[in-house]
């Protein structure tokens, strides 16, 4: 997959959202129970639902948390390797204040890490890049 980032508001067609997740300086993973690896909750826009609703419906529903502060980061949009189809997305931080109860669902667990997990289920080197533009909007956030 071809993958192209946007300013948030890019897309007025906003599918999927994924959450980047802190809790006390660290990073939040979900352990998916079927693919036996490490994500961020993510999931897709449910019809009548805001990107910012799908977001926070499914970070409680994959970590357990509701407590937090939810901030835009980035749209973006996949192009599938066979050029048939696409997906729009946009991506959030989340820096939760509490860590609830988790739901049962897809996840099995949730743990804390200072970086990117070994046992990670999409690109390592990706996501080590993403984890750092996301430090920086965060500290560009807070100034």
């Amino acid at each position: 997959m071809a993958m192209t980032k946007y300013f948030v508001g890019f897309s007025d067609h906003i599918e999927f959202v994924v959450i980047f997740t802190k809790y006390k300086d660290k990073w939040v993973y979900c352990w998916h129970k079927k693919r036996e690896s490490y994500e961020h909750p993510a999931g897709h826009v449910e019809k009548g639902e805001t990107p910012l609703q799908a977001a926070k419906r499914e970070l409680y529903e994959e970590t357990g948390i509701t407590d937090c502060e939810m901030i835009p980061l980035w749209d973006y949009e996949y192009i599938w390797e066979n050029n048939q189809g696409r997906n729009n997305g946009r991506v959030y931080l989340a820096i939760a204040h509490s860590i609830g109860r988790l739901p049962g669902n897809e996840m099995g667990r949730i743990a804390l890490f200072d970086e990117v997990p070994e046992n990670y289920t999409y690109n390592r080197e990706d996501e080590m890049n993403d984890l750092i533009n996301v430090e920086k909007i965060w500290k560009a956030h807070k100034e």
